[in-house]
């Protein structure tokens, strides 16, 4: 017979062993590096997790794109192999159609205008059609507006951008913002860094957080037009089968915290804008503060005139929304 004390101990390794056996992992793949605001919101709702169900939940960050691109990592997910992203919305439309609404060339006004919608009725709308692919939308955060910049000239009109080869996201929507602008939209993942330095493309628009991230000045990204033409939106992403097998607790938390995360990342946002800019002008980065903003309205107007179906019903909901 083995002593008590070994038995004691024989008895905790294996009520150890179980409860780690127990805990549920949950990977989230993010492409950017972990200064972008999509890393961050992704550990802060880890944080949270570890605070509210400690023990429970393991959340797993694979961030600067190790899992893949974007739309990788969402057939991940929809698979589920993966568990969860903090994903761009304009990758979402080869699953969620209807999201690229959101995608519309100036249509909001505003950050407030934009909560507006995504803490509205019309935002639930738009989560509940994530279902449909497998997926669920737990929050919506802030990319921020998107702005153009480029290695060769200052964009005041679509005109500038004639001949200039601009790196846009895998989506349909934005290939047609930029082919409307008379760009030359080049489809590329996530990160760009090289092959802006190498000149493989001239340009790309990203919101100013990220364009302060990823450092593109040192990319020899010289020119920044404020064109702010298209708000980005970020979305907690997960499997839906996943969360829906979670035990009500943990599944109420999973919620909450990207909830909670989410909240921050809009403060991250828009708290950081402006010194962002700031730096990046320090930079050498030439900022034209006042691109010729009704000029690229009307090149983009057949973009949302193309529109039919759902997309165009939410589009018109948005547009009455936020007036």
């Amino acid at each position: 017979m083995r002593p008590p004390i070994a038995v004691a101990v024989a008895a905790l390794c294996l009520a150890t062993a179980t409860a780690a056996s127990a805990q549920t992992k949950i990977n989230i793949g993010i492409v950017t590096n972990p200064t972008f605001v999509h890393t961050r919101a992704a550990n802060w709702f880890k944080e949270c997790l570890d605070k509210r169900v400690p023990g429970k939940l393991e959340v797993v960050v694979h961030h600067s794109a190790v899992l893949g691109s974007e739309t990788q990592v969402l057939q991940q997910i929809q698979l589920g192999t993966t568990q969860m992203s903090v994903s761009t919305t304009g990758p979402v439309e080869a699953f969620v159609p209807e999201i690229k609404a959101l995608e519309m060339p100036f249509l909001f006004p505003s950050y407030e205008a934009a909560d507006k919608v995504l803490d509205g009725p019309i935002g639930q709308d738009l989560r509940r059609r994530f279902e449909k692919a497998g997926f669920v939308a737990l929050a919506f955060l802030d990319n921020g507006f998107r702005n153009v910049t480029n290695s060769k000239r200052d964009v005041k009109d679509p005109s500038d951008l004639k001949g200039l080869k601009i790196r846009t996201m895998e989506a349909p929507t934005h290939l047609a913002i930029w082919r409307a602008l008379g760009a030359n939209p080049t489809p590329m993942a996530w990160p760009i860094f090289t092959q802006l330095q190498q000149g493989v493309i001239d340009g790309q628009e990203n919101p100013i957080a990220v364009i302060h991230a990823a450092k593109l000045p040192e990319a020899g990204q010289k020119y920044l037009s404020l064109t702010r033409h298209v708000y980005s939106a970020l979305v907690f992403v997960a499997n839906k089968r996943f969360v829906d097998n979670l035990p009500a607790a943990e599944r109420k938390a999973v919620g909450e915290c990207a909830q909670t995360a989410a909240l921050e990342g809009r403060r991250y946002i828009r708290d950081n804008e402006r010194q962002q800019l700031a730096e990046l002008k320090a930079a050498g980065m030439q900022v034209d503060e006042n691109p010729d903003l009704a000029a690229f309205r009307k090149a983009t107007q057949p973009v949302i005139d193309s529109l039919s179906g759902d997309t165009k019903k939410l589009v018109e909901q948005i547009r009455a929304e936020v007036k």
